[in-house]
């Protein structure tokens, strides 16, 4: 690794939304770097155009040429534009609520949503975290995690669920089979009421990053739905990854990009 490099990065990853502007003391102190050494930095940016000088206050900002690398990066990086698609068209096809989920160690988070106009659905807190064992969306999430993680997540006393709800590990376990068995799975009415939840595992590079859900009233909902519903929700589930794998993106940018995004309709 090249020492002054790497101090260079250290010190253009400080500029941030919440905090724009840095002196040359403010960076040093920070970094714990001597003052000298992150003066010819500055400098050294602000004259390749990646900074720009504040002479008044000695104040560095970031500059063009940051500018256009951002814009080169965007499209190829913007993980929105590839995933909304998707979600957008399997709402249409089945003309059911879609919700994408991310996973984050032994919690998941719903992290996107389509619904159908003028149809009744029902709604899921978007970036509200929720345990592993929470329904399907979940659990096609936590079938493909190692078998410590599985037994951490089969421990628990289920306290999030409905209270009517009877949950056992062993009834988690057989959902956790039928995942790997056959690529998706469904729960019913287990966070919500009267709502049937079908999901699929999205991956990147075969690795577990999240899941995809179909959500459905139950009285929309018959035992001949389930299984096209499933195939389906897998289908969409594996383009995805497909896609994921392909340009070795996650969810982790997601946010940044969806509130930047222009939703297709």
């Amino acid at each position: 690794m090249l020492k002054t490099l790497n101090q260079s990065l250290l010190v253009l990853n400080l500029f941030t939304k919440e905090k724009q502007l840095w002196t040359a003391r403010e960076v040093a102190d920070t970094l714990s770097l001597n003052q000298v050494t992150v003066y010819r930095i500055l400098e050294t940016f602000t004259k390749n155009h990646y900074l720009s000088k504040i002479e008044e206050t000695k104040q560095y900002e970031i500059g063009s040429a940051l500018a256009i690398f951002s814009y080169l990066s965007y499209d190829k990086y913007n993980i929105v534009s590839l995933i909304q698609p998707f979600l957008y068209n399997l709402m249409q096809e089945t003309g059911e609520s879609v919700y994408l989920v991310k996973y984050d160690y032994l919690e998941a988070t719903p992290i996107d949503a389509y619904k159908p106009e003028n149809k009744v659905s029902f709604a899921v807190s978007l970036n509200k975290p929720m345990p592993l064992y929470s329904g399907a969306s979940y659990w096609a999430i936590l079938a493909h995690l190692d078998e410590e993680k599985i037994e951490m997540i089969l421990n628990d006393p289920f306290d999030h669920l409905r209270k009517s709800v009877k949950l056992t590990p062993t009834l988690l376990r057989k959902q956790i089979d039928k995942v790997l068995t056959d690529g998706w799975c469904v729960s019913q009415e287990l966070i919500t009421p009267d709502v049937v939840a079908i999901a699929a595992p999205i991956f990147s590079n075969d690795e577990i990053i999240g899941s995809i859900t179909v959500g459905k009233p139950t009285y929309r909902t018959t035992k001949e739905d389930i299984q096209p519903l499933g195939q389906l929700v897998k289908t969409t589930a594996n383009q995805i990854s497909c896609i994921l794998s392909e340009k070795n993106l996650n969810f982790n940018s997601y946010q940044f990009f969806k509130e930047r995004a222009q939703r297709p309709n």
